[in-house]
C-alpha cells in the first residue's frame, strides 16, 4: 500500500538510487510530496511528486531498493502517482524525466502510457559533477515523457 511520507521518513539512500547527486535531490525535495511503499518495516520504494506549473505535475524521483526490485513496487508507485493526478481536477498532465541510459525505466513508463515528448541533450553531462553510467551506457541526455490525465 502506498502511503504519504513525512520528511523524517524519507530514506536518502533510496532517493540517491534514482538521482545520484544529493544537491540535485535537495533542490526539489522540500517543495515536493513523497509517497512510499513499506516492506519489512522499512521504506522499500519511493515516488516524489512536484507541481510544475498550473495543471502539470512531475515525478521527480522514483526508486525501489535493490532487494525489493522486480516485485511490482515501481509499477504500484507509478500507478498511484497517475491516480493522484487524475483525481486532482487541476492536474492535466503528469511528466517524468529519465536518462537515455535508463532502458528499464523507459519501458516501465511507456507501458504505463507515458509518451516521449522531448530530449534535453547533455542534461546529465552539464548538471552533474560526475559521469553516470548504466549498463555500460553513459547517461548524457534526459528523455522527457508525459501522460495526459484529462
Amino acid at each position: 500500500m502506498v502511503q504519504r511520507l513525512t520528511a523524517d521518513q524519507i530514506p536518502r539512500e533510496l532517493l540517491l538510487l534514482a538521482d545520484p547527486d544529493w544537491q540535485q535531490v535537495q533542490t526539489y525535495l522540500t517543495t515536493s510530496t513523497s509517497y512510499g511503499v513499506r516492506r519489512d518495516g522499512q521504506v522499500a520504494g519511493i515516488v516524489v511528486l512536484s507541481a510544475l506549473t498550473a495543471g502539470h505535475r512531475e515525478i521527480m524521483n522514483l526508486a525501489v531498493a535493490p532487494s525489493y526490485q522486480h516485485q511490482g513496487i515501481a509499477k504500484a508507485l507509478l500507478a498511484d502517482a497517475i491516480k493522484s493526478c487524475q483525481q486532482d481536477p487541476a492536474c492535466h498532465e503528469l511528466q517524468i524525466g529519465t536518462g537515455n541510459s535508463s532502458l528499464r525505466q523507459l519501458a516501465i513508463y511507456q507501458r504505463a502510457g507515458f509518451e516521449m515528448v522531448a530530449i534535453w541533450r547533455n542534461f546529465f553531462v552539464d548538471n552533474y559533477p560526475e559521469p553516470i553510467y548504466e549498463q555500460g551506457i553513459q547517461c548524457k541526455s534526459m528523455v522527457r515523457l508525459a501522460l495526459a490525465v484529462d
